[in-house]
């Protein structure tokens, strides 16, 4: 495929502590073709506040947290061509990441 959209879904719980630097790596790939979904398990605390600096796509709620659950719900409110699963807490470690992995597809 040669030019390929990528969701990007990202599973948090109170990764308040985590998702700026999750979100700030990611938004600053140098492959830019890409959606992000949240898939929010109810965080108590400011994790979707810090999220909606970003530009992100969508924000899936779930109450009852199975991973396989919370990622087939992001899959559903996705458009990509290409998924990549990602927890909050997760930070990509530099700006070819993403298309590093899309390159390897």
């Amino acid at each position: 495929m040669k030019n390929p959209k990528v969701s990007i879904i990202i599973r948090t719980k109170n990764e308040e502590r985590w998702i700026s630097s999750c979100l700030e790596a990611v938004y600053h790939q140098e492959f830019t073709d890409f959606e992000v979904i949240i898939v929010d398990n109810e965080s108590k605390d400011r994790s979707l506040e810090k999220a909606s600096l970003f530009s992100v796509t969508k924000v899936v709620s779930i109450k009852d947290y199975l991973p396989g659950k919370a990622l087939n719900r992001g899959v559903k409110a996705s458009k990509g061509d290409y998924i990549v699963c990602l927890s909050g807490h997760c930070i990509p470690v530099n700006e070819m990441w993403l298309g590093k992995l899309v390159a390897a597809l």
